[in-house]
């Protein structure tokens, strides 16, 4: 019996800042670690016969080496609660006559026939291989601390 008005989890769509391994993941890894040694792509090894192997290889040194690096995933919706785009010195938007800061923006016209968004394509790139370029200028927003609870709405 199908379930047509199922919840959906909303999950999938935000992710968690640590995202458990399911099991098989887990049992790559160790397999991957203990595999090699001592997990080295910059000498040759004797174990490495083929291209599964020359990836297993590659994957063990990111383990060993890597462990923090790309831990968060930039894709998912939560990454804007700890981070935010840092965009100076980064064109955003001119409007025709080639001026980039500052624009005066006009509500009353159409946008796109009189500004040119991301002019350079540091954001969003020129080509669709640099649609996520705007990752690029995701920095880490610390939290906000205050000495006292009360002061929190005299920033």
């Amino acid at each position: 019996m199908s379930r047509p008005f199922a919840k959906y989890p909303a999950k999938p769509a935000f992710g968690v800042f640590k995202e458990p391994q399911i099991a098989s993941d887990y049992i790559i890894n160790k397999k991957t670690k203990y595999t090699f040694c001592n997990p080295n792509i910059c000498y040759p090894n004797k174990n490495i016969g083929s291209q599964n192997n020359y990836l297993s290889l590659k994957h063990a040194n990111r383990l060993e080496n890597y462990q923090c690096v790309n831990s968060i995933n930039k894709t998912q919706l939560y990454i804007n609660l700890i981070t935010k785009l840092d965009l100076s010195n980064v064109p955003v938007i001119e409007d025709l006559s080639g001026n980039t800061y500052p624009v005066i923006i006009d509500p009353n016209i159409t946008p796109f026939l009189k500004y040119n968004i991301d002019p350079t394509g540091d954001l969003f790139g020129n080509t669709p291989c640099g649609i996520n370029n705007f990752e690029n200028y995701l920095v880490y927003n610390p939290p906000y601390t205050t000495s006292s609870p009360r002061d929190i709405n005299n920033l």
